[in-house]
Parts: C-alpha cells; structure tokens; sequence
C-alpha cells in the first residue's frame, strides 16, 4: 500500500472553507463582544507601557484601571459595538459628570471584516455630548410630528448625529480615534466650548 503525497491545493482549498465558515458565523453573544473590546484596549495601553488591570464586571463605574508610565491612575468604561454604524449604546448615568480620572473607550469590531477602531475619549466630553443629544432628540418631533418619548438608552456617536451639539464635530472626535492622547495628557474637557 502506498502513501500518496497530499494535495496542497485540496488543503489551501479546506482552508479558505474553514475561514469562510468562521466569517459567516453569526454574531458572537454580547458578554463575548464586550469582553473583546476591553482586551483589545487592556492590550492597546499594555503595548504603550501602562499597567492595566481589568475588573471583569466587579465595579460597575469602569472597565479597566490603568496605571500610566507617570503613575498617574485612571480608570476606563469600554463600550462595544459589533457593527460599524458609529453608534454606542450608553445609558441616563453616562449624562453624569465623572471625575477628570475616567474615561470612555469606544470599540468598533466591525464584524471582524475590517480592522477595529477606537476612541479614547475623557468621560466629561462623553457626558457633556450625551446629555446634549438627548435633550435635543426629546425637544424635536419624531418622522410624523409626534413628541419623542422619554427612553433609557443614550447613544454616543463616531460620528455627529443632527441631535449632537455642534462642537461636538467630526473633527473632535476623530481626534480621538485610535489614539491613547487623551489619557496620555489629561485633556478633559479643553476641547468643549
């Protein structure tokens, strides 16, 4: 009996099957997508020289505390979002001023298709945008006139929205992505009119 040499075409082709098997799998479940998004930044700041530590679920506040090459301590709420529709969902107590020590990260995987972006964005420009945004949406008749209902979810955006306030512009926010400056230098709210 004698062994025939595999096929490196058959193998290259099972390959791009399996991969396109991985890809076309459905949406992983939201506590894996979450959990995503505070790795990839945990390992975005540990590749900067921060000390990181993640608190997986057990301070409701943030994320990840991180320890800065000054010794400087912040903390990080990280939100993430499967799609690539530039939307974050938060919450009535992300409209809550934070201390200047907490900050957002905004996670876009976008399907695995492409590569993730983030933003790094202090916690008072979250708050300030939100807040904002949301009493804009309250005060303007819906598709048919109607009055907008109160509603739990806060949305903040990779990019502006006709309820956002107008400093907050695509220009301020893509100063933020994929860029750790904002908690290199403690900007805070310098770019808030």
């Amino acid at each position: 009996m004698s062994k025939s040499k595999p096929d490196n075409n058959n193998i290259g082709k099972a390959l791009n099957s399996i991969d396109d098997v991985v890809r076309a799998m459905s949406k992983p479940d939201n506590n894996n997508i979450g959990n995503a998004g505070e790795y990839f930044i945990a390992s975005v700041l540990s590749s900067r020289g921060y000390i990181t530590t993640m608190t997986l679920g057990r301070a409701e506040a943030y994320d990840i505390i991180a320890i800065r090459p000054d010794g400087k301590t912040i903390k990080i709420q990280v939100k993430t979002a499967w799609y690539d529709n530039h939307v974050f969902r938060l919450s009535p107590k992300d409209e809550i001023d934070k201390s200047t020590e907490t900050y957002y990260a905004f996670v876009a995987l976008k399907e695995n298709k492409k590569p993730w972006d983030y933003f790094i964005v202090p916690s008072e420009i979250v708050s300030k945008s939100v807040r904002e945004a949301h009493k804009s949406w309250l005060s303007t008749p819906g598709k048919k006139g109607q009055k907008h209902n109160e509603s739990a979810v806060r949305l903040f955006r990779s990019k502006p929205s006709k309820y956002c306030p107008s400093w907050f512009t695509q220009d301020l926010i893509d100063s933020y992505k994929n860029s750790i400056k904002a908690i290199e230098k403690d900007e805070g709210t310098a770019n808030v009119k």
